[in-house]
């Protein structure tokens, strides 16, 4: 069994232009994420794949391995499913996909959700997420929730506010941020592309392709600093972060 990281990286972006190649301390955002990455000890092989000349020179020039992709990818997975012709993985092995905008989130979390993966065979994949605590952030429908069930597993993920209160108090600790960060058994992204969803079309989220086909996600919840970089704001709150 390996255990491969992938980070799906387009040039393209809609609020920040080019936005994996702007530059934080003379490095383009894109070498931040790899070399954050490549600290997570379970990752055994580590590559990005795209379909940007620039993107694979800047990613070459830090000392990374790029796999080139088609334009057509029409999501990160799909350029993961892609990738994997050239890895030449077995039915066996382990994909973590990891976000191109995402350069603080630790390498110990990484592992945490592969690991949760590698011990239990009754799950699929494996993912993280965060309390939330920011009422802001809770009705704020670009940062996505997901309900547990007993197991850790999850039950549904949503840009809406889950669970929601009834009586506008919600408990402490019962609202999820979910972590773009997935781990997937190889057989997974096999069957990627022919499983139906209603749900993903409606809220635009794509794992819930996996959770409306009977695959079993599990959630690590964890403390963590990290910030997906969509907006200039999140982009200042990364330099803020990383001069701290």
């Amino acid at each position: 069994m390996n255990i491969i990281g992938i980070i799906p990286a387009r040039l393209k972006s809609t609020r920040l232009k080019e936005k994996l190649l702007i530059k934080v301390k003379k490095k383009p955002l894109i070498q931040h994420v790899y070399e954050n990455a490549v600290k997570a000890r379970s990752i055994k092989k580590l590559y990005v794949a795209t379909d940007s000349a620039k993107i694979k020179k800047a990613v070459e020039a830090a000392g990374g391995s790029v796999i080139m992709t088609s334009k057509k990818c029409r999501s990160g997975t799909e350029r993961i499913k892609e990738a994997l012709k050239t890895v030449r993985a077995n039915i066996n092995d382990i994909i973590v996909n990891i976000q191109g905008d995402e350069p603080l989130l630790e390498p110990e979390f990484i592992d945490r959700a592969v690991y949760a993966l590698v011990k239990d065979r009754k799950f699929d994949a494996s993912t993280l997420a965060v309390v939330m605590r920011n009422k802001k952030e809770i009705n704020d429908p670009s940062c996505v929730k997901v309900v547990t069930g007993s197991e850790n597993e999850a039950l549904y993920f949503s840009r809406a506010a889950i669970p929601f209160s009834r009586d506008k108090r919600p408990p402490p600790a019962s609202i999820l941020k979910h972590l773009g960060l997935y781990v997937y058994r190889k057989p997974v992204l096999d069957r990627w592309n022919r499983l139906k969803s209603k749900y993903e079309k409606i809220e635009r989220l794509e794992q819930l392709r996996m959770i409306e086909n009977g695959c079993r996600v599990r959630v690590v919840t964890v403390k963590s600093r990290s910030v997906g970089i969509d907006t200039g704001k999140d982009l200042k709150l990364f330099k803020k972060r990383i001069r701290a």
